[in-house]
């Protein structure tokens, strides 16, 4: 039931695949869970806003996302462990090791 995974965000990896395909409902659980990104449809996965939502989204977000100075400087602000799912330039970048 669609309120149910709304209220419950970590519901995500046990509902239906057409919840993991709405966009709204993605939303709600990756903002309260990263993780909860791999549930997601993978057309999410490549969703900007979605990924901004929740720092510890980037491991499960799609691979361009891991080049984008914003997104990771964002997601190792939040855990630098996030730096190790960063592409290769963005670990030299001293502004966003520093973050």
């Amino acid at each position: 039931d669609r309120e149910i995974v709304m209220a419950n965000g970590y519901a995500l990896p046990y509902a239906a695949m057409e919840f993991r395909a709405d966009r709204e409902i993605v939303m709600a659980a990756v903002s309260k869970d990263g993780r909860a990104l791999v549930y997601a449809a993978e057309p999410l996965k490549a969703d900007r806003e979605i990924v901004m939502a929740n720092g510890y989204a980037l491991p499960y977000a799609a691979m361009e996302f891991r080049a984008d100075r914003e997104i990771v400087m964002a997601a190792v602000s939040k855990d630098g462990r996030a730096l190790v799912y960063a592409a290769e330039p963005l670990k030299a970048d001293r502004e966003i090791v520093m973050a």
